[in-house]
C-alpha cells in the first residue's frame, strides 16, 4: 500500500502540478485541504473569503485551480467566482467548490457563477486527488490550444499581410490605363481573393479597340501570378498600334520562360477597327467566341485556331489571325470556362446550350442576362470557378475616356467623361461606389477630394438604388424597429430586382476644368420634383438624411425626368 502510494506520487510529479489557491473562512479547513495537497507535491497559497481570493487571482500568475468555500464572510464563494470569471480571462481557472451543502438549488447556484466542479465534505483524499488530476489535464489541453491559436494568429497575420502587399502589387500593375468605351460591356467574378482570369481592354491610337480575355490554369494567387507581365506587355504593346499575331507572340514567349509547365494561358486576343466594321482575332484554347445578332441569336462562331499562349516554344509558335467583317450591330461575346461550368445543386454544368439559349432571347446587356442566368442556375450555390465574360458592340468605337493614371498627373489638363451603366446584377455588388471612386484615384487634382467625393456619390447612387428602383421609404427608419426592417426591405427587393439600372456620369466641366459633374439616373417612377421649389423638408420625409446632405456637399444640385435624375456640382479648387 505504501508502495503503491509513493508511485502514485512519483507519477503526479511527473506532470506538472497546479499550485493551488485554498478559500474558507476556518482555518482549520484550509489547514487539512493544503497537508492534502502538500502531501502529493501541491503547492498551495490560501486566502480566509472571497475578496482576499479574487485580489490574489490577480495579482498571482502561477494560481492554476481554485478550491473554493461556497458561505464565507465578507464575500461568498458565488460571488467571487462570478468576478473572478469575469476579470481573469486570459487564463484557465477551474473553481471547484467544497462544500457541505448539497440541496440542488445551491448547486446550481454555483454552477451559475462559474462554478467547474464539486467536492462534498468531509474531503475524501482520492476523490478531492482525482479531480485535481482531470483538471490538470484540461488545464494542459488548455495551454495547448492557447498555443496553437497564437501559431494560427501569427501565420493567419502574416497571410494577410503578404496578401495585401501581393494584391497592392496587382492593382498597380493592372491599372496602368484606365480605358471607358461605350461599346464595351464585362462581368468579372473571381473565385477567391486573387482572379485567374484576365480582362484587358485599351484603345488604339487610330481610334479603335483592343481586347484580351484570358484564363490562366487553375485560380486563386497561383494562377493570377502570370496576369503582370501579360498586362505589361499588352499595354506597351497597343499603345504603339501593334498587330494581333505581335501581341500575341510576344506574350507567349514571356509565358514560355516564365510558366512552369504544367501551367498554360487561354486567350482571346482582339482588335477592332475604328468603324467597329473589322475585327482581328487570335484564339488559342478558349471556348468559341459568339457573334450575336442585334435582335438575339448566334450568327457565327469564332473558334480558337491555337493551343493556348505559354505551351510552345517560339519556334513551334504559330501567331497567324483571322479577320472578319461583322455585321452591323451584332455583339461579340467572349467569356471563359467558369462560366459554362457553373454548377447547380446536382452537379450539372450550365454548359454551352443553355449559354446560347440566353442569348437567343434579344436583350440590352448579354453580360447581364447571361450572368444572372448563372446566378439562378447555382442558386446561390458555391463557385467552383473564376468567371469572366465581356461583350462588344460592333459599331463605331466611341472611347469616353482615356487618362493615364501616372503618378505625375498633376492637373487637368483637358476635359474628360466617365460613363457606367449599372444593371441588376452589379446593383447587388457591395462595393459599386468603391469601384467608382477607384477611377478617379490617379488624377492628382481629384485625390484630396476623394472623401467627400465618396460621400458623395453614395448618398447619390443609395437615393437613386432605395428609393428610385426599390421604391422604399425613408420613414420607416423613425424608429429601431422600423429601421431594421427598413433595411430588411431592402435586401429582400435587392435581390428580387430582375430589371432596372442606374446610369451615372462623371465629367470635368468649366472653363477651368475646375468641376466634377456628376449625373446619376435611375429608372424608377421618380418623386415630385416641384417640392424642391418649397424647399427640401417634403423630401426628406420620404428620402432621408441624404437630400440635406448632398446638398451641403455640392456646389449645386438639380433634378430633372420627373426626379429620376439628379445633376450635382462639386468644385475641385
Amino acid at each position: 500500500m505504501i508502495q503503491d502510494d509513493q508511485e502514485h506520487k512519483a507519477a503526479e510529479t511527473d506532470e506538472q502540478l497546479l499550485k493551488v489557491l485554498i478559500v474558507d473562512d476556518h482555518q482549520y479547513n484550509r489547514d487539512l485541504l493544503a497537508f492534502i495537497l502538500e502531501d502529493h507535491g501541491y503547492t498551495q497559497v490560501q486566502a480566509g473569503d472571497g475578496e482576499q481570493a479574487v485580489e490574489m487571482l490577480q495579482t498571482d500568475k502561477d494560481i492554476g485551480v481554485v478550491l473554493m468555500d461556497v458561505n464565507m464572510p465578507v464575500m461568498d464563494g458565488r460571488e467571487a467566482t462570478r468576478i473572478i470569471k469575469n476579470t481573469v480571462k486570459d487564463r484557465f481557472i477551474p473553481i471547484v467548490f467544497v462544500t457541505a451543502l448539497d440541496d440542488d438549488e445551491t448547486l446550481s447556484q454555483c454552477l451559475q457563477a462559474g462554478g467547474d466542479d464539486f467536492v462534498p465534505k468531509p474531503v475524501n483524499e482520492n476523490v478531492l486527488l482525482a479531480k485535481l488530476a482531470a483538471h490538470r489535464r484540461t488545464a494542459g489541453l488548455y495551454r495547448q490550444l492557447q498555443e496553437i491559436n497564437q501559431t494560427l494568429s501569427y501565420h493567419q497575420r502574416l497571410m494577410e499581410r503578404e496578401h495585401a502587399i501581393v494584391d497592392h502589387v496587382f492593382k498597380k500593375g493592372m491599372t496602368r490605363v484606365d480605358s471607358e468605351c461605350e461599346n464595351v460591356n464585362f462581368h468579372i467574378s473571381p473565385m477567391s481573393m486573387f482572379n485567374g482570369d484576365v480582362l484587358l481592354v485599351a484603345p488604339s491610337p487610330s481610334g479603335g479597340l483592343y481586347v484580351l480575355l484570358g484564363d490562366f490554369t487553375g485560380h486563386g494567387l497561383s494562377a493570377a501570378i502570370g496576369s503582370l507581365p501579360v498586362s505589361d506587355i499588352f499595354y506597351a504593346m497597343t499603345a504603339k498600334q501593334t498587330s494581333v499575331a505581335e501581341l500575341a507572340a510576344e506574350i507567349n514567349h514571356k509565358l514560355q520562360d516564365l510558366l512552369p509547365s504544367n501551367m498554360f494561358f487561354c486567350a482571346a486576343i482582339l482588335e477592332f477597327s475604328s468603324g467597329g466594321d473589322r475585327l482581328s482575332y487570335w484564339v488559342g484554347g478558349m471556348n468559341d467566341l459568339l457573334l450575336v445578332a442585334a435582335d438575339g441569336g448566334v450568327v457565327r462562331r469564332l473558334e480558337a485556331q491555337h493551343m493556348p499562349l505559354g505551351v510552345l516554344t517560339e519556334d513551334e509558335f504559330e501567331s497567324n489571325t483571322e479577320t472578319v467583317t461583322p455585321p452591323p450591330g451584332t455583339r461579340l461575346f467572349a467569356y471563359t470556362d467558369g462560366v459554362i461550368e457553373s454548377q447547380n445543386e446536382k452537379g450539372e454544368l450550365f454548359g454551352e446550350e443553355r449559354l446560347e439559349e440566353v442569348l437567343t432571347a434579344p436583350c440590352d446587356s448579354m453580360v447581364e442576362a447571361v450572368s444572372r442566368a448563372v446566378y439562378d442556375y447555382r442558386k446561390g450555390g458555391e463557385q467552383t470557378d473564376d468567371m469572366s465574360m465581356v461583350e462588344v458592340l460592333c459599331a463605331p468605337i466611341v472611347h469616353t475616356q482615356t487618362i493615364p493614371l501616372s503618378a505625375n498627373t498633376t492637373a487637368l489638363s483637358m476635359p474628360w467623361e466617365l460613363k457606367f451603366r449599372l444593371g441588376a446584377t452589379e446593383l447587388r455588388r457591395d462595393d459599386v461606389v468603391a469601384s467608382l471612386i477607384s477611377q478617379l484615384g490617379g488624377v492628382a487634382a481629384i485625390k484630396p477630394h476623394l472623401d467627400i467625393l465618396f460621400t458623395l456619390i453614395s448618398e447619390l447612387f443609395s437615393n437613386a438604388l432605395e428609393h428610385g428602383l426599390l421604391g422604399l421609404d425613408s420613414s420607416l427608419k423613425s424608429d429601431p424597429d422600423g429601421f431594421q426592417q427598413y433595411y430588411q426591405s431592402r435586401k429582400r427587393r435587392l435581390e428580387q430586382l430582375s430589371e432596372g439600372s442606374i446610369d451615372i456620369t462623371l465629367r470635368v466641366i468649366g472653363a477651368a476644368l475646375n468641376k466634377l459633374e456628376i449625373v446619376v439616373s435611375d429608372s424608377g417612377e421618380g418623386f415630385d420634383v416641384s417640392s424642391t421649389e418649397k424647399g427640401l423638408a417634403h423630401i426628406d420625409d420620404s428620402f432621408g438624411r441624404g437630400i440635406s446632405l448632398i446638398g451641403s456637399l455640392a456646389e449645386s444640385v438639380e433634378y430633372s425626368n420627373g426626379g429620376s435624375t439628379v445633376t450635382a456640382r462639386y468644385r475641385l479648387d
